[in-house]
């Protein structure tokens, strides 16, 4: 009896597992055909119940980007779109129909180029990784004072050895110091877009506040997290002319 209980428990499990794995892929077959039927507002509640369940996918953004656009949501497109980029299988569409998107904004915004610098920590957040930076760095640095120990052993020694422990040291200190400026780069700011008509930017956290500037429905924003948690419902963000201010964070949505 007792072997029968537990083997009716397993197979209970076993279904409970199986149905949960299937759900989220009978849930998208569902809201794909709410969307071919013209549902699209059903479509777009059933795929954000999918990511709200962690089951995320470029495939998923994409269908979403593309109900918001006959919605006419554009910027809640424009922010479904840029998801998708994040995914190998739908970046090249995702990154046409974004192209699509940003030319019906009837403001576009003005937009500074990224620095060099900018740039290069970009890179490194997205493809080394600050982590692994770090980890070369930290390598490199171990490479250094592992030289320097076996001189003073009397284990190695070569002309110019100081030189080479020198500059390794310099080199591993310099890497990760910079992972650690990437990580905090990455932890402290992020990409947003607001899909709201418009909102003001302010100089201060109040509505009564100086206005600094109007942004508009698809404008991009980066996000000061930091100084944002001092402030309940407000967020201090930077637009891509270069003006920073507060702007209230209802119509906005982070990457």
């Amino acid at each position: 009896m007792k072997k029968l209980l537990l083997c009716s428990v397993w197979l209970l499990l076993s279904f409970t597992v199986s149905v949960a794995q299937q759900s989220p892929q009978a849930t998208f077959d569902e809201a794909n055909t709410l969307f071919e039927n013209g549902d699209l507002t059903e479509a777009l509640t059933l795929y954000r119940s999918i990511e709200q369940s962690g089951h995320v996918s470029g495939a998923l953004y994409l269908n979403m980007g593309i109900a918001a656009v006959q919605l006419d949501s554009l910027g809640l497109a424009k922010f479904y779109f840029l998801k998708a980029t994040d995914y190998n299988t739908t970046a090249s569409r995702a990154e046409t129909a974004l192209d699509y998107v940003d030319s019906q904004f009837s403001r576009q915004s003005a937009m500074l180029p990224k620095l060099p610098w900018d740039r290069a920590v970009q890179w490194i957040n997205e493809v080394p990784t600050a982590a692994g930076l770090f980890l070369i760095g930290f390598i490199i640095t171990t490479a250094g004072l592992i030289l320097l120990y076996l001189t003073w052993f009397n284990k190695l020694s070569f002309q110019n050895i100081s030189s080479y422990v020198i500059a390794l040291v310099i080199a591993g200190s310099a890497l990760a110091g910079l992972a650690f400026y990437a990580d905090y780069v990455n932890q402290r700011y992020d990409a947003a877009v607001l899909i709201s008509n418009s909102q003001r930017v302010l100089q201060a956290p109040n509505p009564d506040a100086t206005l600094e500037s109007i942004a508009y429905e698809g404008y991009d924003l980066t996000v000061d997290h930091w100084k944002s948690e001092e402030q309940p419902d407000w967020l201090y963000v930077r637009l891509g002319n270069g003006q920073f201010g507060w702007i209230q964070d209802n119509g906005v949505k982070i990457l």
